[in-house]
């Protein structure tokens, strides 16, 4: 999350020495989970120090209101406060809420996160449908150490359905489909015992909107395994045991049947049919139980498996997976999945077909523009807004692949819309815009996408936006002449404005008049938002060095 809406974390009072402790709080459709984790010395691995549940059934409006209400608001801060404390009290010196479906639906959702940061000082997230199916992946593959070879997972959640296929070192097909338990329980049963018509037209809606996933997959060389992650799950499984006569608590691995789960459904189906209460399983999941069925069973049919594994682990252990690969306290064979927004950010600019040479010179110049601006204390930014800055140079330009003009809008909706991973969808709005502003008009009120925003947001994007302008006008020929830049700074005095002096380093033999003839277009904005005058003057650099883009990918992947 941007500096800009980061609330400082409440921490414990004693600092806890040893390896950290992290919390993750999944604020689901359905319920809030939490866990607390704590990293191992050897960095192999993490142990669940606790782990908290709450049901939220008043969460689950929000999936038809579109929106988060005062009740449900008051609960979840609520809640919220009560994890967080008990997160503290084990030692935890960082705690990330993520919020998916019915935060990510809610025509307030941005707010009410905002809310809970200012109120609790929580680092609480809004998470796309693709990057709840990666963090779900990780799980995954920390407590499957063994798994090899394709494997697909469905995470049946309260607002949607996740399906990933996979290995262990990359995915081939993550979807994100609206067929969440609680979603198409409020949809399709209306009344307290539904109708056989309904439940049939619920079979037919989630086959229909499944079977496009078959034939995808189909093209990928299909998988080996299925792997179910949710509580949905758990539930059906847990009830294959018991009409088994089987004993056993732990679920991890154990493995259900297409045929005992279509003969559970069948009585899920009798049972509300009849208004009958189904026994051994929670109250909180007796409403929506049989909708998740359904769709766990005809995702089976759809994809011709016949069998899938039960895991403990979904989002909340990828997330804490996520935070220690990030933290360098986890190793356990997963470091290739250390920096997944660099990857996502490079696969944008391959699927858009723009030219990286480009994108890492612009990168490199306005990475510089801000570190020198930020020595001048001209900017108050924190290494997070600057990765906002770095993703939106990379991608100012994506929008080419759609047409030349207009193409910083086209930007926009490709950055909006186009599921970079590792980020939340709030920082994926500020580089959108952020990438929206490095052409055409400056940032204006009637701009929705900008409208939006809050007013720091607002002060952050025009300001960063203003600097890219440079940074792009710096490389405008595309052919990476400029080598280094440096600034000067002249405080302001009676009558006159303060002023920058930038001096331009360039390859011997290039030629400068695109970039200097750019700079003078593109720099009103910048001096408006600084308030200074701006001026510049190009030098050949005798220790000419070859174009800097290579510290551009190593500051990416690092960042």
């Amino acid at each position: 999350m941007a500096a800009v809406n980061r609330s400082r974390q409440k921490q414990s009072g004693t600092e806890v020495s040893g390896p950290p402790i992290l919390a993750c709080i999944d604020m689901g459709t359905n319920s809030f989970h939490m866990i607390v984790c704590k990293a191992s010395l050897d960095r192999d691995n993490f142990e669940v120090v606790t782990r908290v549940k709450e049901a939220v059934p008043f969460f689950r409006r929000a999936l038809t209101n579109h929106t988060i209400d005062a009740p449900a608001m008051t609960s979840a801060l609520r809640i919220l406060k009560d994890m967080q404390d008990k997160a503290t009290q084990k030692g935890a010196r960082r705690i990330v809420a993520v919020a998916t479906s019915a935060v990510r639906e809610s025509d307030n959702g941005e707010s009410v996160l905002l809310k809970i940061r200012e109120e609790l000082g929580l680092d609480a997230r809004m998470i796309s449908g693709r990057e709840e199916a990666r963090l779900i992946y990780l799980g995954v593959l920390w407590s499957m150490p063994d798994i090899k070879g394709k494997f697909a997972i469905i995470d049946i959640g309260g607002g949607s359905t996740e399906v990933i296929v996979a290995d262990r070192h990359r995915t081939w097909f993550t979807e994100s489909y609206k067929l969440g338990a609680a979603r198409l329980t409020q949809r399709f049963f209306k009344k307290e015992k539904p109708t056989s018509q309904e439940i049939r037209e619920l079979h037919d809606e989630v086959r229909g909107m499944l079977r496009p996933a078959s034939a995808r997959l189909a093209d990928i060389g299909g998988f080996t395994q299925l792997i179910g992650t949710s509580g949905t799950v758990q539930a059906l499984a847990k009830l294959d045991r018991v009409r088994k006569g089987e004993e056993g608590d732990d679920l991890h691995g154990y493995r259900l049947g297409l045929s005992d789960l279509e003969e559970i459904v069948q009585y899920l189906e009798e049972c509300s049919l009849s208004g009958e209460k189904i026994k051994d399983v929670s109250a909180d999941r007796n409403r929506t139980v049989l909708a998740g069925a359904i769709v766990l069973v005809e995702a089976m049919r759809s994809l011709n498996v016949g069998q899938i594994m039960v895991c403990n682990s979904a989002l909340r252990e990828g997330t804490v997976v996520d935070l220690f690969l990030q933290e360098g306290w986890l190793q356990a064979g997963l470091t290739e999945h250390l920096n997944p927004r660099a990857k996502s950010i490079y696969h944008l600019l391959e699927k858009y077909q723009t030219s990286v040479d480009h994108a890492e010179q612009v990168t490199y110049l306005t990475e510089q523009l801000f570190q020198k601006l930020k020595q001048l204390k001209l900017l108050a930014y924190d290494e997070s807004s600057l990765h906002l800055l770095r993703a939106a140079a990379m991608l100012h330009d994506v929008g080419m692949f759609v047409g030349r003009n207009g193409h910083h809008k086209h930007s926009h909706y490709l950055i909006k819309n186009g599921g970079l991973l590792g980020h939340s969808e709030e920082e994926v709005t500020l580089i959108a815009n952020i990438a929206r502003y490095h052409r055409g008009s400056e940032p204006k009120e009637s701009h929705e996408p900008y409208m939006l925003l809050s007013v720091q947001e607002k002060k952050m994007v025009a300001d960063l936006s203003s600097i890219l302008r440079l940074g792009e006008a710096l490389d405008r020929s595309h052919r990476q002449v400029v080598q280094r830049i440096e600034l000067d700074y002249t405080p302001a005095r009676t009558n006159e404005r303060a002023s920058i002096s930038l001096l331009i380093f360039i390859r011997p033999g290039e030629s400068w008049e695109p970039e200097t003839w750019a700079l003078k277009e593109k720099k009103a904005f910048f001096e408006r938002q600084f308030s200074v005058r701006l001026s510049f003057e190009v030098r050949v650099d005798s220790n000419s060095l070859s174009p800097g883009t290579s510290g551009v990918s190593r500051s990416l992947l690092q960042g």
